[in-house]
């Protein structure tokens, strides 16, 4: 693949990432892998851009987050902060609102001979980190291969990588497994891509909101313009390669943890993106606000002990089949979320990474044929089943809508749930609940092979469920070309759904709210968070 072929992961149409939030996702519970509460939170149904005037040279752009980061230090940042590490950072590549890989540090990169195991990689000349250091091939290995012992959440994507330098600006990624996707890994959507200076490798305890940044990006953090907790600030950086991708002297990103008060914002000027749960649509909307955003936060029943250690009905696959059309999607969803929420199968959205249309319609609304698979199972009068949920964006209420759903074919749930992120985790992976209501992001197939349902996903797959055809399918995807790929992620997704690894009930947008003047606040299915790098003042 060449710098400007389609990102790797996209077959004839894109398929996310996470996530990206999606990002993210990255399919992480958001939660658990820290992905800012926004992006658990859902959205409302409307996708696509912001902003078509005539761009402008812009003086000030200000957007508010909902949490604040604990650290700026892009080596170890969890997955949902990297906005804030993005702008002083420049990374390897760059996921363009499209949803395609571009050049950003690598002028040029490519898999070399097959399998998706050896990344080329050469880099612009000329370009200098913000403290004057060249940015050449022996500061990009230093920087990957901190990350990859940084111990951070996204460390793991490089954990078998071996960094090999062949020139002053070239180096090579070897991988012992196929990785098909290892350069939107590596672009501004995670921190692992985002390139430390040398100089910041020496003393990467000081990479925090009181010292000025150490990166390559086209904004430099201004700690003495900052205040942690509260608002984060970074001027242009004057020694930056190109300065049409520096649409503001200055970007603050500012946290507002309510959404009423950012509209307030908003209206007064005071901020110009918001990126915040669906709650504020209505205001958002009345307040002249548009809205940006696509359905990627899934939310349902992980049926997670699928060889019934704990719950033996569950090990039976007519038993989680029934599961699946014992819920009606369309009526919880439009209950719990109204025109928020996009009733799902699947594991993935429409046009994203495996996504299957004859499996669309799989699992239809129909009590009378969940009773009758589980009277065919043995459990014509039902059973209990144990879940586990968490009070926080929304996964008891979920719980407790599922429960009801079931207990009309005779599956008597019981929702435990609980107040810590820390015991959620916990309890996923401690074999003590066979079922699971969460929510996590939809990403690439690959990422999700990763972290929600191969054997080695540590949270989703708490009880490790394994099943060899699906790992074949795996494996093969993960070395195929883009063309082949596309079609054994479907095969992948087309499993899981009928094998009923999963009871998805709906997929919640991620929201940004915009203020006119405002542009280039994009989303789409290859990228459905919005880079702060986009943005652009209009006329």
């Amino acid at each position: 693949m060449s710098s400007h072929d389609p990102a790797p992961h996209r077959p004839a149409s894109r398929a996310i990432r996470s996530s990206r939030s999606t990002r993210y996702g990255l399919i992480a519970l958001c939660a658990a892998l820290s992905l800012a509460a926004t992006a658990c939170g859902g959205g409302t149904d409307t996708a696509g851009a912001q902003g078509t005037g005539k761009p402008v040279a812009g003086d000030t752009l200000t957007v508010a987050e909902q949490q604040a980061p604990p650290t700026l230090n892009p080596g170890s940042l969890d997955l949902g902060f990297v906005d804030f590490t993005m702008l002083s950072y420049e990374s390897l590549f760059y996921l363009s609102p499209e949803g395609e890989v571009e050049p950003a540090l690598a002028k040029s990169w490519k898999y070399v001979g097959t399998g998706n195991t050896e990344l080329s990689v050469t880099l612009r000349d000329g370009v200098k980190f913000a403290d004057g250091a060249a940015v050449n091939a022996d500061a990009v290995k230093a920087s990957l291969e901190y990350a990859k012992k940084a111990q951070g959440n996204q460390a793991h994507y490089l954990t078998d990588a071996t960094i090999t330098l062949t020139g002053p600006l070239a180096l090579t990624i070897k991988l012992a497994k196929a990785n098909p996707i290892l350069p939107t890994l590596l672009t501004q959507s995670y921190g692992i891509g985002q390139i430390i200076s040398p100089k910041g490798l020496a003393g990467t305890s000081s990479l925090t909101p009181t010292k000025t940044s150490q990166g390559a990006g086209p904004y430099i953090y201004e700690p003495s313009d900052s205040v942690a907790g509260d608002h984060y600030t970074y001027t242009a950086n004057p020694t930056y390669y190109d300065k049409s991708k520096q649409h503001y002297k200055k970007i603050v990103i500012r946290i507002v943890q309510n959404g009423q008060t950012a509209v307030n914002a908003m209206k007064t000027g005071q901020i110009d993106v918001y990126k915040g749960d669906y709650t504020s649509a209505a205001s958002a909307k009345s307040a002249g606000m548009s809205t940006v955003g696509l359905p990627v936060i899934l939310q349902g029943l992980s049926l997670i002990d699928r060889e019934g250690e704990v719950s033996e009905p569950l090990g039976d696959v007519r038993v989680r089949q029934a599961i699946n059309y014992a819920i009606d999607r369309q009526a919880v969803t439009k209950a719990l979320l109204g025109s928020a929420g996009t009733p799902t199968t699947q594991t993935v959205i429409k046009g994203g990474d495996g996504y299957s249309e004859d499996m669309a319609d799989h699992y239809p609304y129909d009590p009378t044929k969940a009773k009758e698979l589980l009277k065919e199972a043995g459990y014509a009068d039902g059973f209990e089943l144990p879940v586990l949920a968490a009070t926080f964006v929304g996964f008891d209420t979920m719980a407790q809508a599922i429960a009801g759903q079931l207990e009309k074919v005779g599956i008597k749930v019981e929702v435990t749930a609980v107040t810590s992120i820390t015991s959620f985790v916990e309890n996923q992976t401690n074999k003590k609940y066979p079922a699971v209501s969460g929510g996590f992001t939809e990403e690439p197939m690959y990422l999700e092979g990763l972290d929600l349902f191969m054997p080695g996903s540590k949270v989703f797959n708490g009880f490790g469920s394994t099943s060899p055809e699906l790992t074949e399918l795996f494996d093969k995807a993960a070395a195929a070309e883009p063309a082949e790929r596309a079609d054994l992620d479907r095969q992948m997704q087309e499993y899981l759904v009928k094998n009923a690894w999963f009871a998805p009930v709906a997929f919640t947008p991620v929201n940004y709210y915009v203020r006119p003047g405002t542009g280039g606040v994009k989303v789409s299915a290859g990228a459905p968070f919005a880079s702060p790098l986009a943005f652009y003042a209009t006329k």
